[in-house]
């Protein structure tokens, strides 16, 4: 059995006694709501596959049966690699009602990636699908390490399932088992995340600080059974399991999911759909918005877009009131999902010049270099605690210690600086990472591939502004004497050894140096600034 890390003692008997904690599960309350109305709608998808409560309930408790039967028991992680799907939140619940752990990841991660995942994870089960998009699962699974795979059972999506692996048709034709015996401390997600490290880490979250972050969230949109959340997040990352998935089976709403993203498409899903909200980056916003204006689309139920990753123009926010919903500015991270927003009575402009007020029951300090609470108005780096946040990376004490201090802090990395109204500012990252259209890529990661490409003899990676995507990643590279080498080959050397596509480089400078300090480190705030320069004489 893997080696979680647990709730501290001391902040659990705080979050208890005033009710923060408590001993409900996310199964148990989706379940619940399924009693109560099992003939509603739950989930709905873009291919027009739907499920209600009732068959959400009885159909997880068969494919829970077909992962019993693999070995899966509380406590083990199963790895889902599954895009925005009716079936993959069947998934999900399955797997929670076996008091097993999910680990969702992106149907985007390579090769290394997913590597990375089960190795961590100690992964006991992984479900994906045969194809999806360009991508053949089949292909991918034939790559794994055959000793890394060994003993792991895997499950297989669509029509086509690879040789010595489960169908999906054969799983729901299983028996079902018992629920587990609920605990709402122990883990229920591993969600990866990436921050300056090389790779990946497994932020783990019990039933109890998910259910938290979440009854919050509803509590603030006056979210219920009548809202329809629209979910083109993919499900895989925070926003779209816990407030798509999570918030909306909870309050017995209806969850509408896109897996592939197309402005026109989702707004049209949207109106069919019947949306009353939805959560995503700054991209899926501003195309949205394009195809309400130009092709008229009426969200006549819409009400909130929130918004998070990157700063919300403020004429892109004038666009959304002017069709008649509000865009809330929202700021978290995996290790404390939201815990800041721009609340529905706060004035509009908030939405662009904030990134909100801390929910009730977390608390928010910005602390300057000497380890005190900066005044208001002045920069410092962001720390946040409360019964949302999570109980530490998998597998990585060392780094769970330097980003959940001994009191509960949370060092985001990220600077920021309280404005009058209790409102937040972010203002910058300590962190090395690149936010592109929402994801984070980790600057190192990248970097360590390419220094051992052949013609590479340096290498910096930093984000460069976009304005659709917020940012994008340049390469900066010192070549070997006599070698040269293109953004193509990059592109096909990264993908050749694994690495995600969102994650490559769209940009290739070739210098001669990089501009270094003293003691031999890369100044990559001067590598922006002369791309910037760059940008501007061209």
């Amino acid at each position: 059995m893997i080696d979680f890390p647990t709730p501290d003692p001391t902040r659990a008997a705080l979050y208890r006694a005033p009710g923060d904690w408590r001993d409900e599960t996310i199964p148990g309350l989706i379940l619940a709501a399924a009693a109560r109305h099992p003939e509603k709608i739950a989930v709905r998808d873009a291919s027009g596959a739907a499920l209600r409560y009732g068959d959400l309930a009885e159909q997880s408790a068969r494919l829970a049966g077909a992962l019993a039967v693999q070995g899966v028991e509380p406590g083990d992680v199963v790895t889902v690699c599954l895009p925005n799907w009716c079936q993959t939140v069947m998934v999900f619940l399955a797997v929670l009602r076996l008091g097993a752990v999910v680990n969702p990841v992106p149907v985007t991660y390579g090769r290394a990636d997913l590597i990375h995942a089960i190795a961590t994870c100690d992964s006991r089960a992984l479900i994906l699908t045969d194809c999806f998009r360009s991508t053949d699962f089949r292909a991918v699974l034939a790559e794994m390490p055959t000793e890394q795979m060994r003993g792991r059972a895997v499950l297989m999506l669509g029509n086509a399932p690879a040789p010595g692996t489960i169908g999906w048709k054969a799983a729901l034709a299983s028996s079902p088992v018992p629920d587990a015996q609920g605990d709402a401390d122990a883990p229920a997600a591993v969600l990866f995340t990436s921050g300056t490290e090389s790779r990946a880490k497994g932020a783990v979250h019990t039933h109890n600080t998910i259910l938290f972050g979440e009854r919050s969230l509803a509590s603030a949109l006056d979210a219920g059974p009548d809202d329809v959340a629209f979910m083109a997040s993919p499900i895989s990352h925070t926003t779209g399991f816990m407030h798509g998935v999570v918030m909306t089976l909870i309050t017995g709403g209806t969850l509408s999911l896109l897996d592939v993203f197309k402005g026109g498409v989702a707004a049209r899903q949207m109106a069919d759909h019947g949306a009353t909200w939805t959560m995503g980056a700054t991209p899926f916003l501003a195309d949205i918005a394009d195809a309400v204006r130009q092709d008229a689309i009426a969200l006549s139920a819409f009400r909130y877009f929130l918004c998070g990753g990157a700063p919300i123009p403020e004429a892109l926010a004038r666009v959304a009131t002017d069709a008649g919903f509000r865009v809330l500015s929202i700021y978290g991270a995996t290790e404390s999902p939201p815990h800041t927003m721009v609340f529905p009575d706060d004035p509009v402009e908030n939405a662009w010049t904030t990134d909100g007020r801390p929910f009730p029951g977390i608390e928010v300090r910005i602390v300057g270099d000497d380890g005190r609470d900066c005044p208001v108005g002045e920069v410092g780096e962001e720390w946040s605690r409360g019964p949302n946040t999570f109980i530490g990376y998998l597998g990585e004490p060392a780094l769970t210690a330097r980003a959940l201090d001994a009191d509960g802090w949370v060092h985001s990395g990220d600077l920021a600086r309280l404005l009058p109204d209790g409102s937040l500012r972010i203002t910058g990252r300590l962190k090395e990472i690149i936010v592109r259209g929402g994801q984070n890529i980790s600057v190192r990661e990248v970097e360590d591939y390419l220094v051992a490409h052949p013609a590479i003899r340096q290498a910096a990676v930093v984000g460069i502004p976009h304005p659709r995507l917020g940012e994008t990643g340049c390469a900066v590279v010192v070549t070997r004497p006599g070698a040269s080498v293109t953004l193509a080959e990059l592109a096909d050397y990264l993908v050749a050894k694994g690495v995600a596509k969102f994650k490559l480089p769209e940009r290739l400078e070739i210098w001669p140096e990089l501009p270094m300090n003293p003691s031999g480190k890369i100044q990559k705030f001067i590598i922006r600034q002369r791309l910037v320069e760059q940008d501007e004489r061209t």
